[in-house]
């Protein structure tokens, strides 16, 4: 999907933070909440299993085959801290 394919900034903080609200992808809305999988979350994945996560989505559903590295998951981590999930207005606003 687009999502996929786009920002892995965008992929990472809705995987760290989850996504509530609508979103459209490949032209379907859906409706509904994902949870988030972070540090603070009941999954509570670390930086190095969300990118493990992120690679292999993007690898299987997108076809894309560059890494997402722990580090830059550390880094959207320490700059967004723990927050309530993600809509899709405000991940517009992220490049």
């Amino acid at each position: 999907s687009e999502w996929l394919a786009g920002s892995e900034d965008r992929l990472i903080r809705i995987l760290l933070h989850g996504l509530q609200g609508p979103i459209k992808v490949k032209g379907t809305e859906f409706i509904g909440a994902m949870p988030a999988v972070g540090p603070g979350s009941s999954f509570n994945l670390s930086p190095g299993k969300v990118a493990a996560v992120l690679a292999f989505v993007r690898k299987e559903w997108a076809a894309i085959d560059t890494p997402i590295s722990p580090a830059k998951v550390t880094e959207i981590q320490g700059k967004e801290g723990t927050r309530a999930p993600w809509t899709v207005a405000e991940l517009e606003k992220i490049p």
